[in-house]
């Protein structure tokens, strides 16, 4: 199984098309923020001291859950290639059981997902460390890594089901770019969740990006909140955790929201199984 990891990453690594294209979430939510939506979005909140730092860490939040989303989407279409040019078949023949040939997709998943991720918050760190002087917490670092691999997992899960679906890549490769679009406003990258109607606020509390993200923003904004809301009433914080997403419900910390993510998990596991129980009865 370790040789169809190795191989699987090869072929996503080796292909810098697909490799840009499964950043095209991400790159999309980077620049529509920069371009358009940086200055409306500070200018709600110009009162706050180093109110930029604090909205260049969430939006590094954001786009981190993008980049989950869209790359283990990305990763996992390698099987749906491999079945419609029959290699699955050619890899049967192998040691590896079929059990292992599935497990060594949905791990390489895992590790695109969880690397991709880490190079994009570096990558907008230092773009920011530079355009906005923003200090880099490197202490961040190790809980970082740790919610990429859950991150990873949540939306491994999600597109598996997805791709239940889907047997060719012309009709994976539409949904492909259709997620990649929606995924920044999933992730409460396009308009912060406090903005959003009560109906779609409520919606958007039935799906993981909006959790993921606030997993993220917590952990990333944690110390700069503390210097920006320091000599602030608290009303403020408040009202910022609510309308930036931080807040989700009563959820409002990292343990609550890792706790969640755990939950969907368990949910879309059961969920994949009830699917591709179904579908084999239905063949």
């Amino acid at each position: 199984m370790v040789s169809l990891i190795k191989r699987n990453l090869i072929l996503y690594f080796n292909n810098r098309q697909r490799v840009f294209f499964s950043l095209m979430g991400a790159i999309i939510s980077f620049v529509l923020y920069v371009l358009f939506l940086k200055n409306g979005i500070q200018s709600d909140w110009k009162s706050i001291h180093e109110g930029t730092k604090l909205l260049d860490l969430w939006l590094i939040g954001g786009t981190m859950t993008v980049t989950a989303i869209t790359t283990t989407q990305n990763a996992l279409n390698q099987k749906i290639i491999d079945k419609e040019n029959n290699r699955i078949n050619d890899l049967m023949l192998t040691d590896t059981s079929k059990l292992g040939i599935n497990a060594s997709y949905v791990l390489t998943s895992v590790i695109i997902g969880t690397l991709m991720q880490i190079a994009v918050y570096i990558i907008l760190s230092f773009y920011f460390l530079f355009t906005d002087q923003l200090n880099i917490n490197y202490a961040n670092l190790l809980p970082v890594i740790l919610i990429a691999i859950l991150s990873s997992l949540v939306w491994t899960m999600v597109n598996m089901i997805i791709d239940l679906f889907f047997d060719n890549q012309a009709s994976i490769s539409g949904v492909n770019s259709i997620v990649g679009t929606c995924a920044g406003f999933f992730a409460g990258v396009y308009i912060p969740l406090g903005t959003l109607p009560s109906a779609g606020q409520k919606i958007m509390e039935f799906i993981p990006a909006s959790y993921n993200s606030a997993l993220y923003r917590n952990l990333l904004m944690k110390h700069q909140m503390n210097i920006s809301f320091k000599n602030m009433p608290n009303k403020f914080l408040t009202a910022f955790d609510k309308t930036m997403g931080l807040k989700i419900n009563v959820i409002s910390n990292i343990v609550g929201h890792t706790i969640v993510l755990f939950i969907f998990i368990v949910i879309l596991i059961i969920l994949f199984y009830l699917i591709s129980l179904l579908k084999r009865k239905n063949v």
